[in-house]
């Protein structure tokens, strides 16, 4: 599966986040993990429609998009998130 993360440098919440991800995102060794910066890499995240609600994570299987997580968000609701993933998609 393959995870989107796209912050901002003066985004309070997106490093809230970032410390948060590092925490839970590392009992998942199977996801590949992609970092854009929300002003740096407008082009690439163009197709992912981002708001301007920071931050955002999507994740991708077989090339679609199956949860989408926006904003700040306790570590134990994006496990509960990545493991309804899990449940639906059969990764």
């Amino acid at each position: 599966m393959k995870v989107i993360r796209i912050t901002a440098l003066w985004c309070m919440s997106c490093l809230l986040m970032k410390k948060r991800w590092k925490h839970v995102f590392s009992d998942y060794s199977d996801m590949t993990i992609i970092d854009y910066d929300y002003d740096e890499d407008r082009d690439k995240i163009k197709s992912y429609n981002v708001g301007t609600t920071l931050p955002v994570v999507v994740f991708i299987k077989g090339g679609e998009e199956v949860k989408r997580l926006t904003g700040e968000m306790s570590e134990e609701k994006i496990k509960q998130a990545i493991e309804e993933i899990y449940e639906e998609t059969d990764v």
